[in-house]
């Protein structure tokens, strides 16, 4: 009992600190002495300081990296004319419940968004625009190969266009929106970033 009472006292006392100061700046000693405990009480629980900032943050990041994957994967297993009717309903629904899921778990993603410098973490977003990348060019060939429509995309283009829809969630969290700011600003970047990609699809 003293035992998980102690590592919930590290992983409390190491999301404020990682809040205020970042990753790079966080000091495994100072974590220590606001807790009056030593180094050696910190390293019966954690190989180091990456250690500890990704079991504050892996569960969440973990799960909304999930969620996303799984709603591209169920959206590419409809049939095409489905596929074909349904463009950017999902994504409107995706964000926002990712929008929800985030603010569930506000502060590990304040520190994944904006504190993770130095970590993994830093490259987060990236594994979501690899998949949006993939899951757009598999679309788009899709849509072409059953005569919905051809559209001249390439992958750098949809690279770029991921890039800004997810830079502009991070803005959430660089701002400290409270949420109900936050979700009417990701229904306005959804809706201008689905009619976007409405108009490339016209060709």
């Amino acid at each position: 009992m003293v035992e998980i009472f102690t590592k919930e006292k590290f992983l409390e006392e190491g999301k404020k600190e990682f809040l205020v100061k970042g990753y790079k700046e966080t000091s495994l000693r100072q974590i220590c002495k606001n807790l009056g405990l030593t180094l050696g009480a910190f390293y019966g629980y954690f190989s180091g300081k990456e250690d500890l900032f990704d079991a504050i943050v892996s569960k969440s990041a973990k799960e909304l990296f999930d969620f996303y994957t799984r709603c591209h994967k169920d959206y590419m297993e409809q049939d095409p004319k489905a596929q074909f009717d349904h463009i950017g309903d999902i994504s409107s629904t995706e964000l926002q419940t990712m929008v929800d899921y985030m603010y569930r778990y506000y502060d590990e993603f304040k520190l994944v968004f904006c504190r993770s410098s130095g970590t993994k973490y830093e490259f987060y977003l990236e594994q979501f625009i690899v998949i949006e990348v993939a899951a757009t060019r598999q679309f788009l060939d899709l849509m072409e190969a059953n005569g919905f429509m051809t559209a001249e995309i390439d992958d750098q283009l949809s690279h770029n266009l991921a890039s800004m829809l997810f830079k502009g969630l991070i803005e959430i969290f660089e701002h400290d929106m409270p949420y109900e700011q936050a979700a009417k600003y990701v229904h306005k970047l959804g809706l201008f970033y689905t009619a976007g990609w409405m108009k490339l699809f016209e060709g």
